[in-house]
């Protein structure tokens, strides 16, 4: 697997005495998001005690404004809520943060700027891995938010090889009926109408030519599997979850 690492520190975290290479969760968007992605750094993580998991802290703040709204410009910044968050997880010890939210990421450089803590790019872990699943130039599903699909997060990123994902997206009438009604099910805990709604829209991905989907949103990975898709899916947050757990276990194994 092509693996992604965090850009270069730019200042220095709180220690955490006897705990090298701790990993600041910047979570709450959503809750049940941050929640997932904690058992996904459980599952990725070679660990036979407790001693041997890798050290987290978490910072879930449910009240970050929507950034979906914000991107649409009609809602307030989510930038100084994730920043106020960020500083929690730099008080409490963190070495370096990850956020599990796909749509945060339009405010990635402003916040690593002000944290000056090393970051890992969730889509930088994702494409990688969509590059490895599907390398020969096949098409790639994509189901996210319209504000990460307009705003090009992933569309308009290259891995750091510089190859490009040949990305397929949904169409705006499975935007509208599909994928964002079955991403506003799953925050509202409705779990089997997401869950169909966002199979249909996988389907209908597939039918168009797509090899694998990349599940673009961390509410996705809730109800969506390969078996509901009916192909291959890369999972955004697991995949940043897998970098974050290899970069804390390089940096323990340095101590």
């Amino acid at each position: 697997m092509t693996q992604t690492t965090p850009r270069p520190a730019r200042g220095a975290g709180g220690a955490m005495p006897g705990s090298p290479g701790v990993v600041g969760i910047l979570g709450g968007m959503g809750p049940l998001a941050t929640v997932d992605f904690m058992r996904k750094m459980l599952a990725a993580t070679p660990a036979v005690t407790d001693q041997d998991h890798v050290p987290v802290v978490v910072s879930s703040i449910p009240q970050v404004p929507d950034r979906t709204a914000a991107f649409r410009g009609e809602g307030v910044s989510p930038l100084d809520a994730m920043i106020a968050s960020g500083r929690r997880l730099i008080a409490a010890g963190a070495d370096m943060v990850v956020v599990p939210c796909n749509t945060a990421h339009l405010w990635f450089d402003e916040l690593e700027r002000a944290l000056g803590l090393p970051m890992i790019h969730l889509v930088d872990a994702a494409i990688a891995e969509a590059l490895d699943r599907v390398p020969d130039g096949g098409k790639v599903g994509l189901l996210a938010t319209d504000a990460t699909l307009a705003s090009g997060l992933y569309l308009n990123r290259t891995a750091l090889d510089g190859r490009r994902v040949q990305w397929l997206l949904p169409t705006a009438g499975e935007m509208l009926d599909l994928v964002m009604p079955g991403i506003a099910d799953v925050k509202a805990a409705q779990l089997p109408a997401a869950a169909q709604r966002l199979a249909q829209a996988a389907r209908a991905l597939h039918q168009r030519g797509a090899r694998a989907i990349v599940l673009g949103c961390t509410e996705i990975p809730l109800v969506l599997d390969a078996e509901a898709a009916g192909l291959p899916v890369i999972d955004a947050t697991a995949a940043l979850a897998r970098e974050a757990v290899a970069w804390a276990s390089a940096r323990r194994s340095d101590h």
